[in-house]
């Protein structure tokens, strides 16, 4: 039968409900769906969000240029070929100067630079390209509607190089070609273009890096201070003299936190101290006043009250002195384990020293942990008690294991939590703190502690201590 004198159960987070009752409220498929599609960290977040405020700014600047600039020019310039074709084309078209007949073509060539083409060898070279036929399909359409006829009969090329030439082709030319000199997009540089196209969503890029930078770095420096404290009961405090106003603020509420606790760890030490000497000193005074008494039944019972009250006040004290303030030094486990078993002597432990890497550990702190676990062996197991280790990846796993009855399934998980002891078979005297000590301390070591029966017979408790902690 379990005795739970005292029962603290842990609290889960995800248990607590606010005022406002949002973890009671349940996820819509709506918000479910939002839930994983939406990207998990703030990094990512902000990437996605000034992305995608820079990548539409962009494809509204060429959409309004598009519409406000490029395709008006394009139409007028079609029809201003149209006129040309036009004037090409028609015999009657006279061009008279100081009372003298100007030719057509030379007119055309001396003052605008358009060239009507017949020399085969001077045709150009006609090749799809990609972004200069997005612009050319365009003058194509709007020449066929201004000439009146089909738009696969209009061919019109552009040619960068050596200038900017524009070439057009009818089907009343019988394969010639009209060329015009290009001359004002000649100030138009293809870097300048792609500089403007690549060079905006790269500075982006270098901009968000930055800012998530900022932003991820306290963060991470705040998640690694918490950390350290849960691991090891100490942080360092964090700067609060630079970086954005709200991260100075969060880091000061952090070092307040860490300033409090640090006071409530004093006056608990203080305590511990209190503890240890003011309710000892009454206990060895009743220790020697029972030893006098001359009942020898009311003597050794009250003998055995003092002792296991002293045993459960070390137990108090063990508890609360987690070893936390123990520095880290390289730790022999197979030294550790040889002085523990000449400390429970004639306890008959049964242990084989294997080779085990030197680890950094707090050595008091295990060698406690792992008496206490010899201890509950002892007393609620059976002889012998078998002591193994083994190296499995980068962790030493301990295994204490007695030959006892083991303890039912619905109750090993409770035995980790402080003041809950064990069924009425493996319980003898004790505060039930023994198991809640072990776990703290592997805590302290960011290790693992399983406790489990054994197929033949008896309990079984499996330390996982990792080699580079």
């Amino acid at each position: 039968m379990v005795q739970n004198n005292v029962s603290l159960e842990p609290i889960n987070p995800k248990e607590l409900i606010d005022e406002s009752g949002y973890y009671a409220k349940k996820r819509t498929p709506v918000e479910r769906f939002l839930d994983k599609i939406k990207p998990r960290t703030t990094a990512v977040r902000t990437t996605v969000l000034v992305g995608f405020v820079v990548f539409f700014s962009l494809f509204m600047s060429l959409w309004f240029f598009w519409r406000t600039l490029y395709l008006p020019e394009i139409q007028q310039h079609a029809r201003y070929l149209a006129v040309e074709l036009d004037v090409i084309h028609n015999p009657d078209f006279q061009i008279m100067y100081d009372k003298k007949q100007i030719d057509v073509d030379t007119w055309l060539k001396e003052r605008l630079g358009v060239e009507y083409v017949t020399d085969p060898k001077q045709y150009p070279d006609v090749k799809d390209k990609l972004l200069a036929g997005f612009f050319t399909d365009r003058i194509e359409k709007r020449l066929a509607q201004e000439i009146k006829v089909n738009r696969d009969d209009v061919i019109v090329f552009f040619k960068l190089k050596p200038l900017p030439t524009i070439w057009v082709q009818t089907p009343d030319m019988h394969g010639h070609w009209l060329k015009e000199p290009l001359t004002t997009y000649a100030n138009y540089h293809p870097e300048l273009i792609f500089g403007w196209l690549f060079g905006i969503p790269i500075i982006a890029c270098i901009i968000i890096l930055t800012l998530v930078r900022q932003l991820n770095r306290p963060l991470k420096r705040l998640q690694n201070s918490a950390n350290a404290y849960s691991d090891t009961g100490t942080a360092p405090y964090l700067t609060t003299n630079h970086g954005p106003l709200e991260i100075r603020q969060v880091n000061q509420a952090f070092n307040h936190m860490m300033y409090t606790l640090e006071q409530i760890e004093k006056d608990r030490k203080i305590m511990l101290a209190g503890i240890s000497h003011d309710l000892r000193t009454p206990l060895t005074r009743i220790r020697l006043t029972a030893e006098m008494l001359p009942d020898e039944f009311l003597r050794e019972g009250l003998i055995y009250d003092v002792d296991d009250m002293d045993a459960i006040l070390n137990q108090f004290i063990s508890y609360m002195r987690d070893g936390s303030d123990e520095e880290l030094s390289e730790t022999d486990l197979n030294c550790v384990l040889q002085e523990l078993i000449v400390q429970f002597q004639p306890l008959d432990i049964r242990y084989t020293a294997h080779e085990l890497p030197i680890i950094m550990a707090r050595t008091l702190s295990l060698k406690r942990l792992i008496g206490n676990l010899i201890n509950n062996a002892k007393r609620y197991g059976a002889e012998p008690i078998e002591i193994t280790t083994t190296v499995v990846h980068d962790q030493i796993q301990i295994s204490v294991a007695d030959c006892g009855e083991g303890v039912p399934e619905e109750q090993i998980q409770d035995l980790m939590q402080p003041f809950v002891r064990g069924n009425a078979a493996r319980t003898i005297q004790g505060s039930g703190l023994g198991l809640a000590i072990v776990k703290r301390i592997v805590d302290l070591h960011q290790g693992t502690l399983i406790l489990q029966n054994r197929e033949q017979g008896g309990f079984e408790a499996i330390i996982s201590l990792p080699i580079n902690f």
